[in-house]
Parts: structure tokens; C-alpha cells; sequence
């Protein structure tokens, strides 16, 4: 397999478990919440911290498997990361108003993220 192609798959493995990784966590917040009627904050907070888990474990994997600019491909799945999670959110949303505040510190936590696991691998 080429390097290239290597690279593509394990862009795409690294994406995987982050996302399982995030629905995992999603899960037990959501089951957490049910049973302790947890507030809109502390919830937040979960899926901030949730999501900057995720992401960096999903870089860290990443940069274990490319050993070249790891920083770079953590960024790179960062960022991939990043369009799904607005995509879904959008068609979620529906016709609801776009904060391109809010989604501009989300990309900045997520891609810091991302970048740190490609770093730290």
C-alpha cells in the first residue's frame, strides 16, 4: 500500500474512533442526565471535554500510525472532524440561525485538540 493511501486509512480509522469515542461519552451524559436532571452548563461542559477528548485520542492514534508532521495530520483530522460535526449540527438545526461565533471557538478548541494528540504521539 502506498504511503498516501496508508495515510488516507489511517485518517479515516483515527475519525472512527474518535467519533465512537464521542458517541460513547455522548451516552453516558445523556444517561447521567436522565438520572440526575444535570443543567444546561455542566452539560455544555461535557460536550466540550467530550469533544477535545475524542479529537485528541483520534490525532493521538493518528500520529502514532504517520510519524511524519504528526502535528499537521492531528490538525488535519481535527479539521475533517470538525465539517461532520457542522454538517450534522446544520441538518440538525434545520431553518434555526447559524452563530458562526460559537462555531468559530468550537473549531479553535478542536483543532488545538487535534494538533496536541499529533504532537504528543
Amino acid at each position: 500500500m502506498s504511503a498516501t493511501k496508508s495515510r488516507a486509512v489511517y485518517l479515516l480509522k483515527a475519525l472512527v474512533i474518535s467519533y465512537v469515542i464521542t458517541l460513547f461519552l455522548l451516552l453516558i451524559v445523556s444517561f447521567a442526565m436522565h438520572l440526575t436532571g444535570m443543567g444546561g452548563t455542566a452539560v455544555s461542559v461535557a460536550v466540550v471535554a467530550i469533544t477535545v477528548l475524542s479529537v485528541f485520542i483520534g490525532s493521538f492514534y493518528l500520529g502514532k500510525h504517520v510519524e511524519q508532521k504528526r502535528f499537521i495530520w492531528g490538525l488535519t483530522a481535527a479539521i475533517v472532524y470538525f465539517i461532520v460535526y457542522i454538517l450534522i449540527s446544520l441538518l440538525v438545526k434545520g431553518d434555526s440561525p447559524v452563530d458562526f461565533l460559537e462555531y468559530g471557538k468550537k473549531l479553535l478548541i478542536i483543532a488545538a485538540s487535534g494538533m496536541l494528540g499529533g504532537m504528543l504521539s
